[in-house]
């Protein structure tokens, strides 16, 4: 198969070029369940959506400057992939930003608004007024525009003026948040995207023309857009696209596509998956065909092995093959992944003793007991652009010594809007190596070690809990403490460490469960039951269990608990 990108600098070069050599091509559906409960499935050809790109992109042409940012907002479908791919088209940095976020998070909303200042919203005929108010509201009408993508003629395709896109140009800002809760876009090229791209159709060993990539995840998030846009585009692969909402509410919505797709590809978080799985009934496992499916990716950390089991039992029973089911590490500053599992075989699972893997050493242990933990490996290094580094002396680690993540190639950005000479040793970091020295490198931040050619990742370096002199892995200590109740999220629980008067100390912040009642909660049950089971099993004390409504807990553009975030807006009072 052969990917190689040659004349195309981006991925409005690739659907130029796939609208004239399989024009008639069905290229994205976007099966609709918010107007019908079975789903109405809308199809663009791949000349279809390169007429409706262009006719967006003729239009941000006569009224915006290559460069100029433009931010998106519109619900899930064919006119947030229309108002993304235009933007690469006319040369204006797209900003993706989720829609719920006017109605659910607007003091963030304006925060980014204020880091990127964009001229434009890309958005919906149903959503101006929406969003005029936000920008009247925020004091930006007399400089940000409003652009509704579903009326734009397509007869404006034909004014669409050719451009020269250099793959260094910036092609997007993907916003996440830094340590102290502040908004930080990550500055994504045109070379970033194709390269990316690449990188996740190699992964998945998807095959140009036959692969359907089949996704649920928003995107307005890295999984989603990687799974939606920049991989099929690359490659041409045919997108089957679904509504976040729709999926949580019925999973078995993208299990039946899943069972009518030949050679699909998916992926979806590791708490996703296990929360899929969860729903799948006895009468649907009768009906489920998954043994089509090629690639059933287990796309963020933390990759659990409980879910690694659930995915192999539950679909397993459904035709899935064992070989499909992979796990996925990437960093929200990369445009592609990192690592992945091998193909023809599930991901490996490794038991090590804990308490030397918290003074920076795998050992493997035999049997499972209080005094080891078990880790899913995220597989191999993609093109092998991966060290494991010592982040104080920066000298590359032999296989099972923990350490910090680094990487290099293509994919990585290079840098944050705005702060690029502040973060000269994230994105451009050095090895204090004489052979090895002269490359940059991107510090994920990210903690893991090598063993056997694969990665584990543990954790990041900033989330680790430090009592007592010791080193405790959170997702572990939140796993216990998610267990201990069943009032709480399975996704909305973290474990941080907390300054006191008797030093650092567990703090654990837990969502109520949608399906519990406000009324219902019984606050010192829960409290005792958490403290109990984490004292039970790693010997320390939890000096607090705040139980907090549904989306207090802050996440990374990538889908991660933004653990540092959590602790900072709790010291700040903000949480």
């Amino acid at each position: 198969m052969d990917t190689t990108p040659g004349a195309r600098h981006s991925l409005a070069d690739c659907l130029a070029e796939w609208s004239l050599s399989h024009a008639e091509d069905a290229a994205l559906t976007f099966v609709d369940h918010r107007g019908s409960p079975d789903g109405l499935a809308v199809t663009l050809s791949w000349s279809a959506l390169h007429r409706r790109v262009s006719a967006t992109a003729a239009w941000l042409q006569r009224v915006a400057r290559a460069g100029q940012r433009a931010v998106l907002l519109a619900p899930q479908g064919l006119d947030y992939v229309v108002a993304f791919l235009a933007t690469l088209r006319a040369r204006v940095v797209a900003v993706p930003l989720a829609v719920e976020d006017v109605l659910d998070n607007r003091e963030y909303l304006a925060e980014v608004f204020a880091d990127c200042t964009p001229n434009w919203v890309l958005t919906t005929g149903p959503l101006l007024t929406e969003m005029r108010d936000f920008l009247d509201e925020q004091r930006l009408t007399d400089t940000v525009q409003t652009i509704a993508v579903d009326a734009v003629p397509e007869a404006l395709a034909a004014d669409c003026r050719p451009v020269h896109v250099h793959p260094e140009d910036i092609a997007y800002l993907r916003y996440t948040v830094d340590a102290l809760g502040a908004p930080a876009g990550v500055v994504i090229s045109h070379g970033n995207l194709v390269a990316g791209g690449l990188r996740a159709v190699e992964a998945c060993g998807a095959v140009p023309g036959r692969t359907v990539s089949v996704t649920w995840q928003p995107l307005s998030r890295d999984l989603g857009l990687i799974m939606a846009v920049v991989a099929p585009l690359t490659a041409r692969l045919r997108v089957v696209l679904l509504d976040p909402g729709a999926v949580l509410e019925q999973p078995r919505r993208w299990l039946q596509v899943l069972s009518a797709t030949q050679g699909a590809i998916t992926a979806a978080p590791d708490f996703a998956l296990a929360y899929c799985a969860s729903r799948v009934s006895e009468q649907d496992r009768v009906w489920m065909r998954l043994g089509q499916v090629a690639a059933l990716v287990n796309g963020g950390e933390p990759i659990r092995p409980d879910t690694v089991r659930a995915a192999l039992d539950v679909f397993g029973e459904c035709g899935l093959l064992p070989q499909a089911l992979r796990a996925c590490y990437g960093s929200p500053e990369s445009a592609g992944p990192v690592s992945i599992t091998a193909a023809g075989a599930p991901p490996r699972q490794l038991t090590v003793d804990r308490e030397l893997l918290a003074a920076g050493k795998a050992v493997p242990r035999t049997g499972s007991d209080h005094r080891s933990t078990t880790l899913v490996s995220s597989g191999v290094p993609v093109r092998g652009e991966l060290l494991v580094v010592d982040p104080d002396l920066r000298w590359p680690l032999s296989d099972d010594l923990v350490g910090e993540i680094w990487v290099s190639g293509a994919t990585v950005a290079r840098g944050h809007w705005g702060r690029d000479a502040a973060e000269q040793d994230v994105f451009g970091a050095k090895l204090d190596d004489p052979v090895l020295g002269t490359e940059s490198w991107l510090r994920t931040g990210d903690l893991g070690f090598r063993h056997e050619g694969e990665l584990y990742v543990i954790g990041r370096q900033e989330d680790l809990l430090t009592v007592n002199g010791r080193h405790l892995d959170p997702r572990e200590v939140e796993l216990t403490a998610r267990a201990a109740h069943s009032a709480l999220r399975p996704d909305g629980l973290v474990a941080v460490s907390v300054p006191t008067p008797r030093g650092d100390a567990v703090t654990v912040f837990a969502e109520r469960s949608q399906h519990v009642s406000p009324k219902d909660l019984d606050l010192g049950a829960i409290t005792e039951a958490v403290r109990c089971a984490v004292t039970a099993r790693f010997g320390v004390a939890v000096d607090q269990v705040l139980v907090l409504e549904p989306g207090r807990i802050p996440f990374t553009s990538a889908g991660r608990v933004a653990r540092s975030v959590c602790r900072q807006r709790y010291l700040d009072g903000t949480l």
